[in-house]
């Protein structure tokens, strides 16, 4: 590593050597749209205008309060191009914890996603001096009389007055050892923030690289259902564009069966509680069915077969259920998800093994040596 990189060398890079390449797909409406390298690229280039344009100084402090989406991780990039931090909330923090954030990291920005959190930062708002200016990236507003522009678009527009060489002189700025971003650790009252560099960012992707080398390559997919500001799953959505492994979110389940379906990821980012809830799902749709002893002997094979002891009778019975009732249980991921990274409470060890002899992998989310857990 060197010391002039950053995080947004690996968006520019893409742009260059892979830019036909489907880097994201973002959800829109009940559809999901693919985003080439060059048009992420693009994106973060004219966003990052946008907020220069705005008066955002290098090294100013911008903070997300949104859930799981595609702007997200624009925004993020688009904040270290224009020189600037980021201070992620988690959109389920309690006003008390979320006013605590934004007062203590000094953010001067402040990019909401509906008008339910522009309503929350009202009620505390004349208690951050600092904040100068806020975004929203929904159009939805408080009452008919409030007309919200999304953030996006009123930033793309504002950055056309901004011209590029300014732009790229403000990212080419930016070096290994400037802070990327502030992190609050969950769990504890009032905790104290991390400030983590573009190098330590880095060091950390490309670790997170190299030990899940078969899940983060060029050709594979990812589907991310956690809020990015869980630090371990916003490095594994910044690895996917390290490594151009196509990248998604769902900020919510309502549509979930419909959006696995769609987007047909080869891994998956959850919580522990979805894993549990689409295996009670499945039996009670095969009890529904009338199906019951078939799907309890394919279960118990399965939870056999995952344990990694495998007799010829055993084999044999996977083989049979692998071609009846293993590809329906697949089906609700999407088909082809071969591995889930989770969070949350640890599976109990016989669910992990159905999955596993179903051919899902469960991989518990890697701790980050960034942070220190709370005590």
């Amino acid at each position: 590593m060197t010391d002039q990189e950053s995080l947004t060398d690996m968006v520019r890079a893409n742009a260059e050597r892979f830019g036909g390449a489907v880097g994201v797909r973002r959800r829109r409406g009940g559809s999901w749209v693919d985003v080439t390298t060059r048009e992420f690229a693009g994106q973060v280039h004219d966003l990052a205008r946008g907020l220069i344009a705005a008066g955002l100084r290098a090294g100013d402090r911008v903070a997300l309060l949104a859930g799981s989406r595609y702007e997200w991780t624009l925004f993020d990039f688009a904040v270290w191009s224009a020189g600037c931090q980021t201070v992620p909330v988690d959109p389920a923090a309690s006003p008390e914890e979320i006013e605590w954030i934004l007062s203590d990291s000094g953010a001067c920005a402040v990019v909401l996603e509906h008008s339910g959190h522009r309503e929350t930062l009202r009620r505390m708002v004349d208690r951050l001096p600092e904040i100068g200016w806020v975004w929203q990236l929904d159009a939805d507003g408080a009452d008919d009389t409030d007309e919200v522009v999304p953030a996006v678009a009123e930033l793309t527009e504002l950055g056309a007055e901004v011209d590029d060489h300014t732009a790229h002189a403000r990212r080419l700025a930016v070096g290994a050892d400037a802070v990327a971003t502030l992190v609050y650790p969950a769990g504890v009252d009032r905790p104290k923030r991390v400030e983590l560099t573009h190098g330590e960012l880095l060091a950390e992707v490309r670790a997170t690289i190299a030990a899940s080398a078969p899940m983060l390559r060029s050709g594979s997919s990812l589907l991310v259902l956690l809020p990015p500001a869980d630090l371990a799953a916003r490095i594994l959505s910044i690895a996917c564009v390290y490594t151009r492994t196509t990248l998604g979110h769902v900020p919510d389940t309502e549509h979930l069966s419909t959006d696995l379906g769609i987007f047909r990821p080869r891994v998956i980012v959850a919580g522990t509680d979805l894993l549990r809830a689409l295996h009670a799902s499945a039996k009670e749709k095969a009890a529904a069915e009338g199906r019951t002893r078939v799907f309890g002997a394919a279960e118990s094979v399965a939870v056999a077969y995952g344990t990694g002891r495998r007799s010829f009778a055993l084999r044999l019975g996977h083989a049979v259920a692998d071609a009846v009732v293993y590809p329906k249980l697949r089906a609700r991921f999407g088909g082809r998800c071969v591995a889930a990274i989770t969070s949350g409470t640890p599976l109990e060890p016989e669910l992990e093994r159905f999955y596993r002899g179903i051919g899902i992998r469960v991989h518990a989310l890697p701790a980050v040596s960034l942070i220190e857990s709370p005590a």
